[in-house]
């Protein structure tokens, strides 16, 4: 898997959705390519099934959304990840890719829907948690991934224009 790059990044806020709006239920579908750099990110009311549906055998996907859970909102995200030959091996060795390669893209979603936490700064410190599904057993959990306070503030992590 490679590093992220910013110069094959698009970013397709789909309506009715907006920079202000929906909160609860805001969905991010964030598409990284196989075959090439690209990245593709969709955020709106639902998933952008048409992206999952055309690039969904050559393409790894992460999906998150905001949403109120006990009181507090939260970012559940997840990435499925499965193999076609079902080996066990290769599944564990792509969750190790994932959990290097998850901060940054984590960082692209946040820095492309910035503008999003102007108007709702309540959610900079809401957490972010992933998720990892899979057939195996063993390789299913669920990450703390802070917060997007610290993906926007923190230098480390953010993307480079």
């Amino acid at each position: 898997m490679n590093k992220l790059q910013t110069k094959h990044f698009s970013v397709t806020i789909l309506p009715p959705a907006t920079v202000y709006h929906p909160v609860d239920g805001r969905k991010y579908t964030f598409i990284l390519s196989d075959h090439s750099s690209n990245r593709y990110l969709a955020i709106g009311y639902k998933y952008a099934l048409n992206l999952l549906n055309v690039h969904h055998d050559q393409e790894d996907i992460l999906t998150a959304e905001w949403r109120p859970e006990l009181g507090e909102y939260v970012m559940k995200g997840n990435i499925c990840l499965s193999d076609k030959e079902n080996d066990v091996f290769a599944v564990r060795e792509k969750l190790k890719q994932y959990e290097k390669m998850l901060p940054e893209a984590i960082s692209f979603i946040i820095h492309a829907d910035r503008s999003f936490y102007s108007h709702v700064p309540w959610l900079l410190d809401a957490p972010i948690y992933m998720e990892f599904t899979s057939l195996d057993r063993h390789v299913r959990t669920t990450q703390y991934m802070g917060t997007p306070r610290q993906y926007l503030n923190n230098k480390k992590t953010q993307a480079s224009s």
